[in-house]
């Protein structure tokens, strides 16, 4: 699933926009700004894997925008496309912010069908050039053993005397193994992307879409297409955000 942030300020371009995407292309999830204002805050809450700019906005202009994300390391090849009537601004866009593609105002529907399924398909030959070979971790119950891909870990959760694996598969109980025996399980894998946020919770950062402050002393942690949270102790909480800033 590829995440798609549209920065329109017209209402009628920005919902054009959408439909077009939405019902041309099914493994997409569609986030919209009306503002720069909101394109930021949307930036910081949840990795984009495509963009569509407008250049004139009321508040930040949409070169400013792509300045800012090319200024993160995440986003330094990140495909982005221009729309505006404005073609006085595409030397700047293609020199300075490496855009992949302007498109003019009023844009047809085949323009952006034609450009985003390109997009994608080289999206997705990146990623799957660059997916890590699957380990796995073996749970041993009374009835069933589990043999769970550590990329399809959420968190570990120590809660009551047992142990709680939320995958996305589902939540697997584990009442004979402790918490320490799980952190041990998932370092001897070798993979990096575990860490300790709480004293009952080790986390996978790669699923983490946002952190929010849940009171003085600790924070809720919140994926991608799973609604339960997981916490950060007060006690990591620094080297805790420190790790995950880059990864969210």
């Amino acid at each position: 699933m590829n995440n798609i942030l549209i920065v329109e300020d017209n209402d009628t371009s920005r919902n054009n926009l959408e439909y077009v995407l939405k019902t041309n292309f099914s493994d997409v999830r569609i986030y919209k700004a009306g503002t720069g204002k909101t394109a930021l805050k949307l930036l910081k809450e949840i990795r984009m894997d495509l963009f569509f700019l407008d250049i004139q906005l009321p508040d930040i202009s949409g070169l400013k925008i792509a300045e800012i994300i090319r200024s993160i390391e995440q986003y330094e090849l990140s495909y982005i496309i221009f729309i505006t009537t404005h073609l006085m601004y595409l030397p700047k866009a293609v020199q300075e912010y490496h855009c992949y593609d302007f498109i003019e105002k009023p844009f047809t529907k085949s323009k952006i069908i034609d450009v985003t399924n390109k997009l994608l398909k080289g999206i997705n030959k990146v990623n799957k050039e660059n997916k890590v070979d699957k380990k796995y971790i073996t749970i041993k119950l009374k009835n069933v053993i589990h043999k769970v891909s550590v990329n399809d870990i959420f968190y570990a959760e120590s809660c009551r005397r047992k142990l709680y694996l939320h995958t996305t598969l589902g939540k697997i109980v584990i009442p004979s193994m402790t918490f320490k025996q799980m952190i041990e399980m998932l370092q001897e894998t070798g993979v990096d992307y575990f860490v300790r946020t709480h004293r009952s919770y080790v986390v996978n950062i790669n699923h983490i879409r946002s952190i929010e402050k849940h009171n003085k002393k600790a924070w809720d942690i919140n994926f991608y297409d799973y609604e339960e949270v997981a916490l950060i102790g007060d006690k990591y909480s620094v080297d805790v955000i420190n790790r995950i800033e880059g990864g969210i």
